[in-house]
């Protein structure tokens, strides 16, 4: 079957074909997650990188899309997420996964990309089998979890809460130091208040902040909770809990229909913290890792 690279009128189907997978518990896989077309080309806008340049399609005889992989990455990084491949169902069992994970990792190559990282949900053997003959081998486990409701939110006495500004944003680059947070420079959160797709909240006490949330809202309709850090000093207060769902609030208020994170098994004080606000597990999925 023809392997051809994504065309702009690819978008619909491609975005058809992974809302059918994201939708089965044995075909779960974390990239690609759309559910929709806008969702697809928001994905690709976030990233700042052409879907016609790392994205792969396998044609049908009429040229209907029923297979896709290739890879998500930033403009120019040399790491990059790999859109697992999907395959319709009419078409699995005979090697098409193989012949797209192929393509999609010697694209990868010619993209410049050394590392890649996959998220494929644990019940998915067949996809699991496949990754690990191609050389990706798992390294860490993930709950996906969602929330569906409005969350109700009641703030600690004392602090105020209210959306972040951009002056906030060495106070909350301090504190994804002082959390252990993944690495993030203080150009890195400016350009978090500028681009559009970031919702940050924070919580005040006596003028000093001492929480904040950072929602990653380039789907409108299904937010990502990405940071959550208060000060060392506040911790075990409810804090964290209270202004996340404050924060979730506002977006469900705005048409948010579910709200997604990503949380290490081993993390049981955050894990009882999102219950808290209204989570539950939703996928199981591994993380496998390989270089390109």
């Amino acid at each position: 079957m023809p392997i051809r690279m994504f065309r702009a009128e690819d978008a619909g189907a491609v975005a058809q074909l992974s809302a059918a997978c994201a939708r089965s518990e044995a075909d779960f896989v974390l990239n690609p997650l759309w559910e929709s077309e806008a969702e697809f080309r928001a994905e690709f806008e976030r990233h700042g990188i052409a879907p016609e340049q790392h994205l792969l399609v396998a044609a049908g005889i009429s040229g209907e899309v029923l297979g896709l992989s290739g890879f998500l990455r930033f403009a120019g990084a040399r790491e990059g997420g790999l859109v697992c491949p999907v395959v319709a169902k009419a078409e699995r069992g005979h090697g098409l996964g193989g012949e797209l994970l192929r393509g999609a990792l010697e694209l990868g190559r010619k993209l410049g990309i050394a590392s890649a990282t996959a998220g494929l949900g644990t019940r998915n053997r067949a996809g699991f089998a496949l990754l690990t003959a191609f050389g990706f081998r798992p390294v860490r486990q993930h709950f996906l979890m969602r929330c569906t409701r409005r969350p109700a939110a009641e703030l600690p006495e004392g602090f105020e809460v209210e959306r972040a500004r951009p002056e906030d944003a060495n106070a909350i680059h301090k504190l994804h130091h002082d959390c252990g947070l993944a690495a993030r420079s203080p150009a890195e959160v400016e350009r978090a208040f500028e681009d559009g797709r970031h919702a940050f909240s924070v919580a005040r006490r006596g003028g000093e902040l001492a929480a904040f949330v950072d929602l990653e809202v380039y789907w409108p309709t299904r937010v990502w909770v990405s940071f959550v850090g208060v000060s060392p000093a506040l911790r075990d207060q409810g804090l964290g809990t209270a202004l996340t769902a404050h924060a979730l609030a506002e977006r469900f208020d705005a048409g948010a229909a579910s709200a997604l994170l990503a949380l290490s098994p081993s993390n049981r004080t955050a894990l009882r913290a999102y219950e808290k606000v209204g989570f539950r597990l939703h996928r199981v999925f591994d993380v496998l890792e390989r270089h390109v």
